[in-house]
Formats: C-alpha cells, sequence, structure tokens
C-alpha cells in the first residue's frame, strides 16, 4: 500500500517550510474531485486556511515600519559623508598654504576608504566607523583651521541614528519571527499532518489507486527536502571538524 513518508518540519527554516507546504498544496490538485469524501475535503480546506494564514504572516513580517525609518537614516548619513566630503575637497583650494595643507591630509583620510555610500548598509557602517575614529585622530589644530568638527560631530550623529534605527528594525523582526509567523507555521505543519493522516487512512480503507499520484509526488517532496536537511548536517560535522 502507497503511504507518505514523514518528516520532521521543525527542522526546517522558515522560508524552506513555507515553501516545502506550498509545494504539498499544490498537489491537492491530484486528490480525487469526484465523492470525496467529507473528511478529505475538510482535511485540505482546513490546511488551505491555515497555509494562507502563513502567508499572509510571512508578508506582514516582512512589513517592518522600522525599515522606513532606517532606510531614511541611511540616506541622511549619505548626505552627510558627501556634505563633509566635498567640503574638504573644497577646502583643498584654500588660498591660506597651511588651511590647504591640512585639507589635503584630511581628504586622504577619505580617499583611503573611498565613496562608502554604494555599499551595503552593513558594510558602510564599517567603512563610516573606520573614518571616524581617523577623523577624530586628526590633528586637533588642523581641525580646528578647517571648522571640520562640526562636519565630524554631524557625520557621527547620523550614523548613529542609523545604527538605532537598524537596531529597531532588527528587534521588530525578531519579534514578528517568534511570534505570529511562529503561530501560523505551528498551525499550518498541523493541518498539513492531519492532511496526511487523513489520506494515509483513506488510501487504506479504500485502496490506493485513487490517492496514487498525490502520494507519489508528495513523498518526491518530502524525499528532496530530507536530501537539503542531509546535506546541511553533514556540512556542519564537517564544519565542527
Amino acid at each position: 500500500m502507497k503511504k507518505i513518508t514523514t518528516i520532521n518540519l521543525t527542522r526546517l527554516r522558515v522560508e524552506e517550510d513555507f515553501g516545502f507546504l506550498k509545494l504539498v498544496l499544490a498537489e491537492t490538485e491530484n486528490l480525487p474531485a469526484e465523492e470525496t469524501p467529507s473528511i478529505l475535503t475538510a482535511a485540505v480546506n482546513s490546511f488551505e486556511t491555515a497555509f494562507n494564514a502563513f502567508d499572509a504572516a510571512l508578508k506582514a513580517s516582512a512589513t517592518n515600519p522600522a525599515t522606513a525609518s532606517a532606510t531614511d537614516a541611511d540616506v541622511e548619513r549619505d548626505q552627510s559623508w558627501r556634505g563633509i566630503n566635498a567640503y574638504v575637497k573644497a577646502m583643498c583650494s584654500h588660498p591660506t598654504d597651511d588651511v590647504a595643507s591640512a585639507a589635503t591630509e584630511a581628504k586622504s583620510l577619505f580617499d583611503k576608504y573611498g565613496d562608502p555610500t554604494s555599499l551595503a548598509q552593513t558594510e558602510e557602517s564599517g567603512v563610516l566607523h573606520n573614518l571616524l575614529q581617523d577623523l577624530e585622530a586628526f590633528d586637533s589644530a588642523k581641525r580646528t583651521s578647517l571648522a571640520l568638527d562640526v562636519w565630524i560631530a554631524d557625520l557621527k550623529t547620523k550614523e548613529d541614528a542609523f545604527l538605532a534605527a537598524a537596531a529597531r528594525r532588527t528587534e521588530a523582526d525578531a519579534a514578528r519571527q517568534v511570534g505570529i509567523v511562529k503561530e501560523t507555521r505551528t498551525a499550518a505543519e498541523s493541518a498539513y499532518r492531519s492532511l496526511v493522516d487523513t489520506v494515509n487512512a483513506l488510501a487504506m480503507i479504500e485502496g490506493d489507486e485513487e490517492y496514487a499520484t498525490f502520494i507519489e509526488h508528495v513523498n518526491a517532496v518530502v524525499e528532496r527536502q530530507k536530501g537539503i536537511l542531509k546535506a546541511r548536517k553533514t556540512r556542519g560535522e564537517k564544519g565542527d571538524k
């Protein structure tokens, strides 16, 4: 008798679990369409409803209000860097030789790291951290001659604001993941297992001919996912060694 094999869904990552359940839901089209037992119809409907709730929770978790704040803060720090970089570059042509010399020295600090505004946000933070350290260690008399401290303070303020916004974004993402996403994922997995139990029971009672395609296709999905889990475990063990 054909039977759907088991899989421990808790070992799957969130997006993997969602993808697995989505493939199984698509396969329900291969279940008997005529004279379908009411218990099977109920199991399919419950699974679809639970999956859709899981889907909605994932979409909601991707829409994080804190993301907008982090994006705005990122734009502000980009503008601050462009402002101080342009200012120091202009001061390199200052008519006073000492000021121009100090500006040229300061500009070399910017040139050492290049333009960070096109980098990924985390990478940009690393560059700005190093640049700010160099600028704050730059000779204080030369900073004064360039009136540079106010620019440095602005860049540091904008970078700190971004880091704070990014931290809020991370906290919000984490809260959503352990909240509604976890709840709906658990419900969807439970509905999946109920569907599997129902199909397996009907196949045993009525014969598996009407359920063979669904069972075979779902088992193929299960085996593919198990293969991924096994490969990941192997890589992890090699990494530990």
